[in-house]
């Protein structure tokens, strides 16, 4: 008699872990998943259209799409299924400071805001501009740039701008979409490293 209780025992702690598990399993299952991303200015809580959202884990930001808001600072990555895994959210956009954001694994279709501060620096989300998101907002034209070897520094040039009215941030790349570029002071002359094979 005490022996059949001691087998029982663990067969019923075994079909009560099988159920659990059986049920964790149950919430990652139901079809495809959207996320949306809101961004907006937290400063004037105004949407941000055009900026650059990015979806994906830890080790790889744009594992599920790298994608730009509408004009209503709203961007929707459809068709994610189940991911059962934390996921990472990076927003940026060219004059506010680029943010990420852990967002919890996705058992069900969701909405995320995300608001970011104006400025530069921090985490950068490369997408891809739409054709009209490269005409300047800003009012400003650079009415001159020089680029000069920085006699004390080898492999490193120092760039001065001239542009139409007051500026404090400038972004410097040798790649034309300035991926991976951060924003930096506009000084009188900004040191800038080249890639190794470069010429001056």
């Amino acid at each position: 008699m005490k022996t059949s209780q001691i087998i029982s025992r663990p067969g019923l702690l075994l079909s009560v872990a099988l159920a659990v598990l059986s049920s964790a399993a149950a919430a990652f299952s139901g079809g495809q998943h959207w996320l949306e991303v809101h961004v907006f200015d937290k400063q004037t809580g105004k949407a941000i259209n055009a900026a650059a959202v990015c979806l994906g884990t830890t080790a790889r930001p744009d594992q599920f799409g790298a994608l730009r808001t509408d004009r209503n600072g709203v961007v929707r990555f459809d068709e994610l299924g189940q991911i059962p895994v934390a996921l990472l959210a990076t927003v940026s956009r060219s004059g506010y400071q680029g943010r990420k954001q852990l967002l919890e694994p996705l058992r069900q279709s969701r909405i995320v805001e995300m608001r970011i501060a104006t400025g530069g620096g921090g985490p950068v989300c490369n997408a891809a501009a739409a054709a009209g998101d490269a005409k300047p907002s800003s009012g400003l034209d650079i009415e001159r740039v020089n680029v000069r070897a920085d006699s004390a520094v080898g492999g490193q040039v120092l760039v001065s701008v001239k542009v139409s009215a007051a500026a404090n941030q400038i972004r410097i790349s040798e790649k034309a979409d300035f991926a991976g570029a951060e924003w930096r002071k506009l000084e009188p002359a900004v040191p800038f490293v080249l890639s190794p094979g470069k010429g001056l």
